[in-house]
């Protein structure tokens, strides 16, 4: 753990919110009196979670709706939006007018997505950065599937003088929680 924590996140930081959510835990198990049947079958399908690799899937689809809510506290203009689970940093810079990165070839009907950045008066932000990534046309993301190349279909768009962009890339696969591992299992089930 100790290595995993950022300069602007202290382990006793770290060390305070696991403890609080162990005793939420707790707190649940005693509230609905929880035996250890139930037990053992909730602690199996924690487990599956990480056998199934799904620990980013599970809590980006779970809480981290939670985390934006709390980041937003305070702030003006457009709430933002969840990472989810296929973000990844530092995606190759673009200028505001671009096409994302992609295969030759790229399957997928072409689509342009265009806009403005705005401040809270309505003028446009020059130099904002939108971070735009996406799955092709059959529903993988670069950087998760094995046949799609790094950076593909990823890019931060620079905004230009009036904050405007306009990115043409493909229209992706609808977004689908897999249903075949504890996630999908968990949303199908009452």
């Amino acid at each position: 753990l100790q290595e995993r924590v950022s300069a602007d996140t202290p382990p006793e930081r770290v060390s305070a919110i696991a403890k609080d959510v162990l005793e939420a835990l707790a707190g649940v198990i005693d509230k609905h009196g929880v035996t250890y049947p139930e037990y053992r079958v909730l602690k199996q399908w924690i487990i599956d979670i990480g056998q199934f690799g799904e620990w980013p899937l599970w809590l980006d689809v779970f809480l981290e709706h939670n985390v934006e809510e709390v980041a937003y506290r305070g702030q003006h203009g457009t709430k933002g939006s969840i990472e989810g689970p296929y973000y990844v940093a530092d995606a190759k810079t673009l200028p505001a007018k671009c096409e994302l990165p992609m295969r030759d070839n790229e399957v997928g009907s072409k689509l342009v997505f265009e806009g403005q950045v705005r401040d809270l008066d309505g003028k446009g932000l020059g130099g904002a950065t939108v971070e735009l990534w996406h799955a092709d046309d059959e529903g993988y993301y670069s950087h998760f599937a094995p046949h799609i190349p790094d950076g593909n279909l990823r890019g931060t768009i620079v905004t230009d003088g009036a904050g405007r962009f306009e990115i043409t890339t493909i229209q992706p696969a609808p977004y689908q929680i897999p249903t075949d591992g504890p996630t999908g299992w968990f949303i199908e089930k009452p």
